[in-house]
């Protein structure tokens, strides 16, 4: 016989997987690296265009965290040089800004 707080206990648990389980499929991170290009480098743009300002000029090789948001073949991103996030930390981010999909990695 299960006692009324062996049930309060089941249902916690259950309730405490639900949010765990939700919560890792809506918190998917994307960690990619840019590609090398003619130029020697890739343009982190202000906004999602060729147009817009040049925030930061990112190298073959440095990483980037794609974000939520997207516009056509425009990803905003968080930018990393080389192996900063690895060596420095997360918290060390050389910029965040957009980059067109074709000039990060294919696996993204």
């Amino acid at each position: 016989m299960i006692s009324f707080h062996s049930k309060g206990l089941v249902l916690a648990l259950t309730l405490s997987g639900a949010v765990l389980l939700g919560h890792t499929t809506a918190s998917a991170t994307s960690f990619c690296y840019v590609k090398p290009t003619k130029d020697g480098f890739v343009a982190l743009r202000a906004g999602p265009g060729a147009e817009t300002k040049l925030v930061g000029k990112m190298q073959e090789g440095d990483e980037v965290l794609l974000g939520q948001r997207r516009k056509g073949s425009w990803f905003e991103v968080t930018w990393w040089r080389s192996d900063d996030r690895h060596v420095k930390g997360f918290e060390h981010k050389s910029g965040s800004g957009w980059v067109h999909r074709k000039l990060i990695d294919e696996e993204c």
